[in-house]
C-alpha cells in the first residue's frame, strides 16, 4: 500500500460515515471533484461499486458495506499508530537507553537519577555501564557518556562536566629508591598500568601539557586493563604508576597510599554526552540533556 492507496481509503471511510462527498471532502480539506475523483479510481481498482449515489444522498453500496467493515478496524489501528507516535515525539515519555563508562554513572548518573525520574514519571531510564566507545546508532541507545569528543561525523557532542582533574599515582613503596618523575618522559623509565580500548584493544597514550607543550606518552609496563577499578588497586598495591581521575584517587591521597607526580602538567579534561544527530532530538533526550547540564554546572 502506498500513500495514494491510504489516502483514498481514509477517504472512503470518510464519506461512508459522513454520508456526504462535501462534508467528507470538507473535513479533509480537499474539493468535491477530488474526492469524487479518488472514489471512482479506488471503484476502478476494486472492480466494484462502492456507494450509492443521488442528487440528495449518498450511501453505500453491499459491496461497499462489505468492503468498509473489513478495513475499518485497519483504518481505527493506523489511527491510533499515527496518534502515539505524534504524542511520543511531542511528549517526554519512553524508555532512555545510555551507555556510560563505570566512573561516569557514579559521577553523572547516580547523583540525578531521582530528581530526574521524579521530574518526568513518563521516562524510563536504561543505563548500560561499558568502557567502550559503542557505536549507539547500530546498538540501540539513545545516547553514549565519553571523557572523549573525538568521535564520529554524524554524532553530535554535549560538554556535561568540564574542568575534570586527573592524576597520575603511585604507591610509596613503588618509589621507594627511584627517582621521581618531572618530565614525562621520565614515566618511559618506569612500571605504568596501561588503560586499553575494550572495542580497538589500542593503549591509550598519556596526555600531558605545560604552557605551549603538548605531550602523548606511549608508557610501558605489565599491566593493561579497561577497569578503573584495577587501574587504582594495581597503583596502590605498588605495581607503578596509573593515570586515574582525582576524585577515585582522592581518598587514598588524603591517607597516604597514593602520590602524584607532574601535577602541573595534567590537563583538565571534560565529560560529553553523544548522541546520533538524524536531525531531530527525541524529547526524552533532550529534556535529559537540560537536566543534566543545569545540575552539573561546573
Amino acid at each position: 500500500m502506498n500513500g495514494s492507496d491510504l489516502s483514498a481509503l481514509s477517504l472512503f471511510a470518510r464519506v461512508a460515515a459522513e454520508q456526504s462527498f462535501t462534508a467528507a471532502a470538507r473535513a479533509l480539506g480537499i474539493s468535491n471533484s477530488a474526492a469524487s475523483y479518488t472514489i471512482r479510481r479506488l471503484e476502478e481498482q476494486l472492480g466494484a461499486k462502492l456507494f450509492n449515489r443521488t442528487t440528495r444522498s449518498v450511501s453505500l453500496t453491499e459491496a461497499g458495506d462489505a468492503f468498509l467493515t473489513r478495513i475499518q478496524p485497519l483504518m481505527e489501528q493506523l489511527e491510533l499508530a499515527f496518534g502515539d507516535i505524534g504524542k511520543a515525539s511531542s511528549e517526554t515519555m519512553g524508555t532512555l537507553r545510555l551507555n556510560v563508562p563505570p566512573a561516569a554513572i557514579s559521577q553523572v548518573i547516580a547523583p540525578i537519577l531521582k530528581d530526574f525520574l521524579n521530574a518526568y514519571p513518563d521516562i524510563r531510564i536504561d543505563v548500560i555501564s561499558d568502557n567502550s566507545l559503542v557505536d549507539i546508532a547500530s546498538k540501540g541507545y539513545d545516547a553514549g557518556i565519553r571523557y572523549d569528543n573525538v568521535l564520529a561525523q554524524d554524532m553530535v557532542a554535549v560538554p556535561i562536566v568540564t574542568g575534570i582533574r586527573f592524576c597520575v599515582v603511585a604507591s610509596p613503596s613503588y618509589l621507594d629508591g627511584k627517582p621521581v618523575p618531572v618530565h614525562p618522559r621520565d614515566l618511559l623509565r618506569h612500571e605504568c598500568v596501561n588503560y586499553r580500548s575494550a572495542d580497538t584493544h589500542a593503549l591509550y597514550r598519556w596526555e600531558f601539557q605545560k604552557d605551549d607543550e603538548k605531550i602523548r606518552i606511549a608508557v610501558a609496563g605489565r599491566i593493561a586493563t579497561n577497569d578503573n577499578d584495577l587501574l587504582l588497586r594495581a597503583a596502590l598495591d605498588g605495581l607503578g604508576f596509573s593515570y586515574l581521575q582525582y576524585r577515585s584517587a582522592e581518598p587514598h591521597l588524603g591517607a597516604g597510599r597514593l602520590v602524584t607526580v607532574l601535577d602541573d602538567w595534567i590537563p583538565r579534561e571534560a565529560l560529553y554526552l553523544y548522541y546520533y544527530n538524524p536531525g531531530r532530538l527525541p524529547r526524552k533526550l533532550r529534556v535529559f540533556i537540560d537536566f543534566l547540564r543545569e545540575r552539573l554546572k561546573s
